[in-house]
């Protein structure tokens, strides 16, 4: 939303001949209902008793599927002597959680029963919440927050998300890369150091803490601003050099990541904040390729995926001009055409992230269009939009409206434009109406 040295970039000035992003492609649709797991049987036979048959799997097109949980077997009555074996733990294929584990066997008028416990099934992939609601806090100090964050500023930001219903935060970290990530004298990424981990576990600790989520925005297009310095330049070869590129992964993401997986009060990772605006029509003051954009995304999200297969990945579209299956526009970021830029299978987005402002045009409006309307295969968050009456819906309606119109998600631009209590009635007025948003993240 912000340009790299601190001004409001303009929604018309963002909004310049983006026309290229998302379109009318043919997307396949996930799975919709949950996959459940059946418990396994109890072993019963005489004298030697068997072990529980394992649970059934999870099922394979649920997001959200369960494991299964294993039943101790049981010796008879009559004088068993062998122990009862617990039946095995659920394997959730594609879920939440693990399956929970199986109970020792018992006796009964026998010798104690010692049947070791199934084993867990394994934690599967974080559920996409129904509705994330929450704000922008972007930044305390603009690109700069790491590795030593102003916890007390961050911790009033969280609860004040918290207290009026919302439940995610959307921060940004490396931004225009003046601080983080740091590159050596041949232009590569530099390893990453312990206080920047340090710095955004805390970061993570003081959110949970505060009951809410954080969204890493690792980037933006502010990194091909000149207000970068001689920084934009490294930033460029990052984009384009597969090198380069891999340097950073090795470095400095994968590391991070693996530091940060399953840690408390982390919801997603996010690529690039409107990596549009540094394409070839953007209004970063220095421009990339788009195909250069799309590798970057896919190679950055396989890496992460690939260090923690549980946790979520986005990026953010500036408008629908960008996301949505209107004619004669290309989507940037569907599976097949990240998978084409950048050759990584498992590169592609969870989730998909949009941003609104009324500049934009009554086209790209989310407030006059049900979800629906853009034709999208994946869950779909309205990443940005003042909480201002905008396209005829009141400024305290705009959460339940974009809840009540089939999207996934509404994260208001943000603490540090529109000071609180603005925003606040945004919140408020979604948790009384639909008090399920406190679900997300889903525990």
């Amino acid at each position: 939303m912000f340009g790299m040295d601190g001004f409001l970039t303009t929604p018309a000035r963002r909004s310049a001949s983006l026309s290229v992003l998302f379109g009318a492609l043919a997307l396949t649709g996930c799975g919709a209902s949950d996959g459940t797991a059946s418990p396994g049987s109890a072993g019963a036979s005489a004298g030697n008793p068997s072990a529980g048959a394992a649970p059934v799997a999870a099922g394979m097109g649920g997001m959200n599927a369960t494991g299964g949980t294993g039943v101790g077997g049981t010796t008879p009555s009559a004088g068993g002597s062998g122990p009862g074996l617990a039946g095995a733990g659920g394997v959730a294929t594609v879920g939440a959680g693990g399956a929970v584990a199986g109970a020792g066997g018992s006796t009964v008028n026998g010798d104690a029963g010692g049947g070791t416990a199934g084993a867990a099934g394994g934690g599967g992939k974080t559920a996409v919440c129904n509705f994330a609601s929450g704000l922008n806090v972007a930044w305390v100090s603009f690109a700069n927050d790491i590795p030593s964050p102003d916890l007390p500023t961050f911790k009033t930001i969280f609860k004040n998300n918290y207290d009026a219903g919302g439940r995610v935060v959307r921060w940004w970290f490396h931004t225009n890369g003046t601080h983080t990530p740091g590159y050596d004298g041949d232009g590569k990424a530099l390893a990453i150091q312990q206080s920047h981990i340090d710095g955004v576990k805390a970061l993570l600790q003081a959110a949970d803490d505060a009951g809410v989520a954080l969204v890493i925005s690792l980037w933006s297009f502010d990194m091909l601003h000149t207000s970068a310095g001689a920084t934009y330049t490294n930033n460029q070869a990052l984009l384009e050099k597969d090198e380069n590129r891999q340097a950073y992964i090795d470095r400095y993401l994968t590391p991070l990541v693996t530091a940060l997986k399953g840690t408390k009060g982390l919801y997603a990772y996010e690529i690039f904040n409107e990596p549009e605006g540094m394409g070839p029509n953007g209004w970063a003051d220095h421009r990339t390729t788009l195909a250069a954009i799309q590798k970057t995304v896919n190679w950055f999200t396989a890496a992460i995926h690939t260090a923690d297969p549980n946790v979520l990945v986005t990026t953010s579209a500036q408008t629908f001009d960008t996301c949505s299956k209107i004619s004669g526009k290309t989507n940037l970021y569907s599976d097949d055409a990240l998978r084409t830029a950048g050759g990584k299978q498992n590169g592609t987005l969870d989730f998909y992230q949009v941003h609104y402002y009324e500049s934009n045009g009554i086209s790209n409006s989310a407030f006059q269009h049900p979800a629906s309307y853009w034709g999208l295969d994946k869950k779909l968050v309205m990443g940005e939009f003042y909480p201002d009456d905008t396209d005829g819906v009141a400024a305290k309606d705009l959460g339940k409206y974009l809840y009540e119109n089939g999207y996934n998600g509404a994260w208001y631009w943000s603490t540090t434009d529109r000071k609180w209590p603005l925003g606040q009635s945004t919140l408020q007025t979604l948790y009384a109406a639909h008090a399920d948003v406190a679900n997300c993240p889903i525990k």
